[in-house]
């Protein structure tokens, strides 16, 4: 298969099979089961790193800086060799920033988001310079009004950007669009104008920027090239009312990965196209770019490990009952997603059959695929892998059922290491009374 630099990394990028034995970089997931248990995730280095440089040479030429967004994957160790890579991050909650400041990603390169942003949170971070982040993405005229306030009480300045909603359908999956008018983030046009006028001068918030983020799984570029559009149009607006220039632009993240094999997803070299045109060409030079990828760079980088505990066959229907659950895996119940399954070893003389997998929850919902073909038996031991469960899989997870949550284990550079030990029903009871 060619493979394409210009476009995001394929779900078997470094999954594949090896003497029949589906591997991880080189290195069997059955021995990697057998020793931290099932169910399991296990990320690949190697593929957060392709991820990584793919998007970042697509770029290359304009001042942009990477800002992970930790929500997909939050795991520290995860966090850490984003760091080590030269990215920021892009913060939905405090409890992010924690996450953050234990990582030891750097301050200046955090961006705050978050629709729902409290007082008390804001007061922790303003006992820092600057709130301790590299600016605060303001959601609503409240929140900037709140930001302001207590600024000024604690004498702290503070960097902010307005989050615009540019009433942009990203024409990707309703309940993963987020730049609809009526989608419930951002700020109206008239609103940042309004702001901008009131608030140009103010001693102690600096109004350094505008961001968006239309929305996920993005897998085409009209809807970009729409929103950088009217973006484009409103940094000329909000330069006029401040009467400078702003000092940087965030374009969100939103581009879509391949979940089937051979998917064909946004040429990257396209999209910096874009992003060139309007934020980077002789009508608009901004001083600094920032993106926000997340499902990019981690979604194809791992995988979710699944045992079977039992089969079910009533004529032809087949179901294939897993160790693992929706509360592990989240995406195919919510989003009805798509995730391709294979066996972990590569039988040539089994017969393929159609499949409903499902897991173990008390849910109708709680199913990972219907009608799939798979080389499986059926029979009580046989391992699975869940591909592109890198992003959102354990991040969205829950102990729905008095179900602990799972081991996590990075394969890098030819090392494995555990990177969340195995949750026990002592700690996940431990904070009841």
């Amino acid at each position: 298969m060619k493979i394409m630099k210009d476009r995001l990394i394929q779900p078997d990028h470094s999954f594949n099979y090896i003497k029949k034995e589906f591997c991880v970089d080189g290195i069997p997931l059955n021995k990697l089961a057998d020793r931290y248990g099932s169910p399991l995730y296990v990320y690949s280095g190697t593929a957060i790193r392709e991820s990584f440089s793919r998007l970042k040479n697509a770029l290359t030429g304009m001042p942009i800086q990477i800002c992970y967004a930790m929500k997909a994957n939050s795991n520290l160790t995860i966090l850490e060799l984003f760091k080590k890579l030269g990215a920021g991050c892009d913060l939905v909650s405090y409890g992010e920033w924690f996450r953050a400041e234990l990582a030891g990603m750097p301050r200046n390169l955090r961006v705050l988001s978050g629709v729902a942003k409290t007082a008390e949170e804001f007061d922790c971070l303003l006992q820092f310079p600057n709130a301790a982040v590299g600016s605060i993405h303001v959601e609503s005229v409240m929140e900037f009004e709140l930001i302001q306030l207590l600024a000024h009480y604690r004498q702290q300045k503070v960097t902010v950007a307005f989050r615009y909603n540019p009433n942009v359908d990203a024409k990707t999956h309703d309940k993963i669009s987020t730049g609809r008018k009526k989608d419930k983030f951002g700020l109206t046009r008239e609103e940042i104008l309004d702001l901008c006028v009131n608030f140009a001068q103010d001693e102690f918030v600096n109004i350094a920027g505008i961001s968006i983020h239309i929305g996920s799984q993005i897998t085409k570029t009209s809807p970009y090239e729409k929103a950088f559009g009217v973006l484009s149009d409103l940094c000329d607006e909000v330069e006029d009312h401040l009467g400078r220039s702003l000092e940087y632009v965030d374009l969100g993240g939103g581009i879509g990965v391949p979940y089937h094999l051979g998917e064909k997803t946004i040429s990257l070299k396209e999209y910096a196209a874009l992003v060139k045109k309007y934020f980077h060409s002789k009508n608009r030079k901004m001083k600094k770019i920032l993106i926000e990828p997340g499902r990019s760079l981690i979604a194809n980088a791992g995988v979710l490990v699944s045992e079977v505990v039992y089969s079910k066959e009533r004529g032809t229907h087949k179901t294939l009952i897993l160790d693992s659950g929706m509360n592990d895996l989240m995406r195919p119940a919510l989003y009805e997603s798509f995730h391709e399954i294979v066996s972990l070893r590569d039988e040539d003389d089994l017969k393929i059959k159609k499949w409903d997998v499902v897991g173990g929850i008390c849910e109708t919902t709680d199913y990972f695929a219907r009608g799939r073909p798979l080389p499986i038996e059926g029979l009580p031991g046989e391992r699975i892998a869940i591909l592109s469960a890198g992003a959102y899989g354990f991040s969205m997870s829950s102990t729905y059922n008095t179900r602990p949550q799972l081991a996590e284990v990075l394969v890098d550079q030819g090392k494995v290491k555990l990177i969340r030990k195995r949750q026990t029903l002592e700690a996940l009871v431990s904070l009841e009374k």
